[in-house]
């Protein structure tokens, strides 16, 4: 079990018989262990998957945007790592909380935990930390019932993206990959001009959608996939595809779980941490897994930081690694399926 539900598993009177929203958990047994009346809102695919075997579909949402409850007697935030995000789940859970309803914040201490009193203080006073353990703290105040209604408009950011043979227009929302900009990796990745092959093309770890809007208009004889575990960068996606008049079919993925049919490329910025720590383990098991679905002689491209010993693990589950652009910080590396 995780480290944060063990936490609140050391205080099941706090949620015992009561109507709780759990917000952000991790995929473990905690609604199981802990007989409250959950109700799970995430955003991660891969905790959807695991926890749709405990809870009806009733009881668990995946989404970017909270589902309106009525008669909620707590709340529990397991505190993200980016602090917008954090505020962003906040701002749609406080307004249904009567005032005096408990809001509980719990989180790694070299997360966003650190930071819980001032999460909580728009929402009220009186923020108090109940338990510390196994790395972890559990915050709790008291609501005072007077936050406004949440707004989408007031966190969706959009912007414009100037490449050299098109502009685009990017839609994000906190926690998105390069929230609000074009991170240099993926700038790298579309500064290489060499086309994708007629067919179709997965663009795993999608973000919000900036590879496949610029790649689809290059490459207008393939056709594009798009995946990610994160419901507010799928959001996102659908958006900045509908800005740019660009299609694409868009679905959520744990890794490449969902992922059916063979392709002619894949094209990733494949993400390398889990929360706050460093975890390349999502690029090593999709370098082990995409050769299930490329095409004979179908190419993987990816871009990834320099320092990251990944031309190696390629070699082993792909095929000969070549380097097509780098810089200081960052290599594009393109591999071809053998037949």
């Amino acid at each position: 079990m995780d480290n944060t539900s063990q936490i609140l598993e050391r205080s099941p009177e706090l949620f015992s018989g009561r109507r709780v929203l759990l917000v952000n958990p991790p995929a473990d047994n905690l609604t199981s262990s802990v007989q409250a009346d959950w109700q799970v809102w995430t955003w991660d695919w891969s905790v959807q998957r695991s926890l749709a075997t405990q809870l009806g579909e009733e009881r668990l949402s995946f989404s970017h945007l909270c589902p309106q409850f009525d008669g909620l007697d707590a709340a529990i935030l397991v505190v993200p790592k980016a602090l917008e995000r954090a505020e962003y789940a906040l701002a749609q859970i406080v307004p249904q909380l009567p005032a005096g309803c408990p809001l509980y914040l719990v989180g790694e201490k070299k997360g966003g935990i650190s930071r819980a009193e001032k999460l909580m203080q728009p929402y009220g006073s009186g923020a108090e930390k109940l338990d510390s353990a196994r790395h972890c703290q559990l915050w709790r105040m008291a609501v005072n019932g007077s936050a406004a209604p949440f707004d989408l408009m007031d966190w969706q950011r959009e912007f414009d993206i100037e490449l050299a043979d098109q502009t685009i227009k990017l839609v994000s929302l906190p926690g998105v990959f390069s929230h609000g900009r074009l991170d240099e990796g993926s700038q790298l990745l579309l500064e290489e001009p060499a086309l994708l092959p007629a067919g179709k093309v997965l663009d795993f770890g999608c973000g919000a959608g900036v590879l496949t809007t610029a790649l689809a208009r290059r490459n207008p004889e393939s056709r594009f996939e798009m995946v990610d575990v994160d419901a507010l960068a799928l959001y996102c996606a659908h958006q900045t595809l509908a800005r740019n008049g660009v299609e694409a079919e868009i679905y959520p993925s744990d890794g490449l779980s969902d992922v059916h049919g063979r392709l002619v490329a894949v094209i990733s910025n494949p993400p390398f941490h889990t929360g706050i720590k460093h975890d390349t383990s999502i690029a090593e098991l999709f370098f082990e897994q995409i050769t299930r679905n490329l095409l004979p002689g179908g190419e993987m491209r990816i871009v990834a930081n320099g320092f990251l010993r990944y031309p190696a693990l390629i070699e082993t589950h792909i095929g000969p690694c070549q380097v097509l652009r780098e810089n200081n910080r960052f290599k594009v590396y393109s591999a071809v399926a053998p037949g």
